[in-house]
């Protein structure tokens, strides 16, 4: 399983990078809904706690001693990929994400869509176990 954990963390994260360069969109300097955006230091911040979080997850799941299930697996794999992807984007801009999904009341991209999922896939696999 920790095969298929690696390959959807590095899938979600190029595919994520290459969709924000080649579709235009807006970049987004803050965090959700550009919270934060007044801060400039915010996104060094953000980037650091990233790279914690990414490191975190990951021992968290290779270090467990129980076997996880696939959707268990998945959704921390899109989560993990989701930030690496958030976390690099921020990097390679000075600070911003590029969003360029459309929601009529927000914009968005597959790493902040990852994140979600993943989020509610590895919430729902504990709060129901």
């Amino acid at each position: 399983m920790i095969g298929i954990f690696a390959g959807i963390i590095i899938a979600v994260a190029c595919v994520d990078l290459g969709t924000k360069f080649i579709f235009d969109g807006v970049l987004n300097t803050g965090i959700a809904w550009g919270l934060g955006a007044q801060w400039p230091w915010l996104w060094i911040a953000i980037v650091v706690l990233s790279a914690v979080l990414v490191v975190v997850c990951i021992v968290w799941y290779c270090r467990s001693s129980r076997r996880h299930s696939w959707w268990f697996t998945v959704g921390l794999a899109l989560f993990v990929g989701g930030v690496i992807g958030n976390a690099i984007d921020r990097c390679l801009t000075g600070g911003a994400v590029h969003d360029f999904i459309n929601f009529v009341l927000f914009k968005n991209n597959l790493a902040d869509m990852a994140i979600i999922a993943g989020a509610m896939m590895v919430g729902g696999q504990i709060a129901f176990r």
